[in-house]
Formats: C-alpha cells, sequence, structure tokens
C-alpha cells in the first residue's frame, strides 16, 4: 500500500476503518487541503476519551519517504524486512501499527487508561508539515509521546537539534567568454570563493552545516550570471544557528567582484528542544520504560521529527526509538522483539497505574 508524503489517502482510509470497525472514533482535519495534499492528519479517540480532562497522545505519521506500492514484506526468525528491492517502510509504519495495535487492545479488552489519544500526521517526510498544520489545542495535551526514532526501544531523544535553511543567490554579469570574458562577472567563481570561505560538516558536538544543492549558469560559453545555493545549519542553539547564518552571509558577500550582488534569506525549518529530568513528561516516560523492563537511554540528536514541532507549540514531546533500522534504505529492518517492545510501551504509558 502507497503512502508517500502528501499522497497517504491509502494508508488513511485503512487506519479510519480499522479503527472505526473497533469503535474508535477518528477525525479527519483539513490539512491535506490546506497543503495540497489527498488526506489530513488522523485524530483518534478510544471509546472513553473525555475532551474536557487532560490528555497524553501517542503519535506516528502516515507517509513513507519512498514508495511502497511493490514492497513485498519478509518475516524472519528474528526480524521482518522487504525482499531488497524497496524500503520496508518501517519508518514509520512501524509506530502506525503499533499505535493502531495499542488503540485496538484497550477497545477489545476495555483496558483502564489515562485519558489519551492517538494522532497520525500527514507529510512529516518533506518538512513535518502535518504536525506544523495540525491544531491540539481543544484537547488540554499535556505530553506527547512520538513513535518515530530509528534508535531500539528504550532510547529516547531528550535534546534535538533545531534546522535553519538557507538560500543565496549570486548574481553576476554575462558575457561571451571566448570573445569578451572580461566583460562578465563570473557568478560561479564569486559563489565558489565564499563556499571555499566556511567549514562545512560537522564543526562540533553542537554544530553541522551543509550545501546541499549548487545550480547556474546558462552555456558553456556564456560568463555565467546567476548561482543558486541552498543548504542547512543544524545546533542545539538557536544563537549558534543564527551566528552560523551571518558567518555565511559574510563569506558569500565578501566573495563578491565589483559590480556582483547577493540575496540571502533564510528561516527556521523546526526549532530544537531540551527536557530537564523532573518534567513530567521524561518521568511519565522512563517510569513506563521500566515497567516493560527497559533500560531508558535519554540521548542528544541531530535529526527532526514531530516532536520538534509539538515542543514549539507549547506541548512537551519527546521521539522514542521504536527499532525501525536503517530507515529510507533498501535494507530497512525492524527485529520482532522491538516491535513488541514498541507496543509494550504504548500501552504501558496510558494504562492506569
Amino acid at each position: 500500500m502507497d503512502g508517500v508524503s502528501l499522497a497517504e489517502r491509502p494508508v488513511a482510509d485503512e487506519v479510519s476503518a480499522i479503527l472505526r470497525a473497533a469503535g474508535v472514533r477518528v477525525i479527519e482535519d483539513g490539512t491535506g487541503r490546506t497543503v495540497g495534499g489527498t488526506a489530513g492528519n488522523l485524530l483518534c479517540f478510544p471509546s472513553a476519551f473525555d475532551p474536557a480532562k487532560p490528555s497524553v497522545v501517542l503519535t506516528a505519521h502516515l507517509d513513507t519517504v519512498l514508495p511502497t506500492t511493490h514492497l513485498t514484506a519478509r518475516v524472519h526468525s528474528d526480524r521482518i524486512t522487504s525482499d531488497g528491492t524497496t524500503i520496508l517502510g518501517a519508518d514509520n509504519r512501524l509506530g502506525l501499527s503499533a499505535l493502531c495495535y495499542a488503540l485496538l487492545t484497550i477497545e477489545e479488552h476495555h483496558l483502564a487508561h489515562r485519558n489519551c489519544f492517538v494522532v497520525f500526521t500527514i507529510a512529516e517526510e518533506t518538512g513535518l508539515v502535518g504536525a506544523e498544520h495540525i491544531d491540539l489545542s481543544p484537547y488540554h495535551v499535556q505530553s506527547a509521546f512520538v513513535f518515530d526514532c530509528s534508535r531500539r526501544p528504550g532510547v529516547y531523544i531528550k535534546e534535538c537539534v533545531g534546522l535553519a535553511l538557507f538560500k543565496a543567490h549570486i548574481t553576476g554579469k554575462a558575457a561571451h567568454a571566448g570573445v569578451a570574458p572580461d566583460e562578465g562577472i563570473n557568478a560561479i567563481a564569486m559563489a565558489s570563493a565564499g563556499i571555499a570561505g566556511l567549514q562545512l560538516g560537522r564543526i562540533d558536538d553542537d554544530l553541522t552545516v551543509n550545501i546541499g544543492k549548487i545550480s547556474g549558469g546558462s552555456a558553456i560559453n556564456v560568463v555565467p550570471d546567476n548561482v543558486e545555493i541552498e543548504g542547512e545549519v543544524r545546533s542545539f542553539s538557536p544563537a549558534r544557528i543564527r551566528e552560523q547564518l551571518d558567518l555565511i552571509e559574510r563569506s558569500l558577500s565578501q566573495s563578491l567582484y565589483p559590480g556582483g550582488e547577493l540575496l540571502f534569506e533564510s528561516r527556521e525549518d523546526f526549532a530544537p528542544y531540551f527536557h530537564a529530568n523532573d518534567s513530567a513528561t521524561i518521568v511519565d516516560l522512563e517510569n513506563a520504560l521500566k515497567r516493560v523492563e527497559l533500560t531508558p537511554q535519554p540521548i542528544r540528536y541531530t535529526g527532526g521529527s514531530d516532536a520538534n514541532r509539538y515542543n514549539a507549540k507549547g506541548i512537551p514531546a519527546v521521539n522514542l526509538g521504536i527499532g525501525a533500522q536503517k530507515p529510507h534504505s533498501y535494507e530497512e529492518f525492524v527485529l520482532l522483539e522491538d516491535l513488541v517492545s514498541t507496543v509494550e510501551i504504548a500501552l504501558a504509558l496510558v494504562q492506569t497505574r
């Protein structure tokens, strides 16, 4: 079943049908229409949910980074893989499956549970789009637990980077490269000089910088009059992100020849987050992990998730390891024991203690 970003309709329909048949109330919001997708976010409420009371939310995303139309799953003695010709899609079908199963278990066995519900977002892989647009304000959410980290169960992301995107447009002057090169201003040369003055990659434990796209020029025999550069900066510190963006802009500006121009733009893609040891969200999570006999392993992490969006909205959120290993590759797999542990964590987080 295919469900890449902004084309999640088949998956959303299947999930909705399964859960509604078990008595779960499923609401689809209007995010799909807003962002040009085929489906919206799904908000899934157990029959005992009380909208007037504080709640916790468990969440995963509906989309996969690549198509799964031709996926053939292989169940081995200890793991699930694809046949090697596609991704498995465990990012995030593993989280999706585990949370659906948890909801079905609650309904079927009438389990006593905290006031809770489940959210399945769209277009996570293309910029945390569903989580950006979802409105959870009517539901008094106290904590959000995101089931989407490729680390094994027990690990959770206590501190996560923020990400800023930048785009630089350098303008020169076109001229015939053979007849009148002196009349031109080479935008590629200016861009190259500016990039050469930068440190890229892992700057230190708190900061990474990448230039991922360069495009420009018009023909081999024309002095190029324009170049566009796109990149990103990640850090656990918003101040360091800003400092690095300023450094990049300055280096590109200082590389300009007389007559060259620079237009530099940047924007925050998602904000960093950090949780204190004594925060209610972390205490709840660590207690749940211990109840299913897992050792809590907090980590710092340099990849974003829906948890970044929820924290930015004022909802304390943490991303949990579920064991979808080697994501986004044809070697993706999940250990069967991790699939079981992920369900156990979900139930431990919401069951009445």
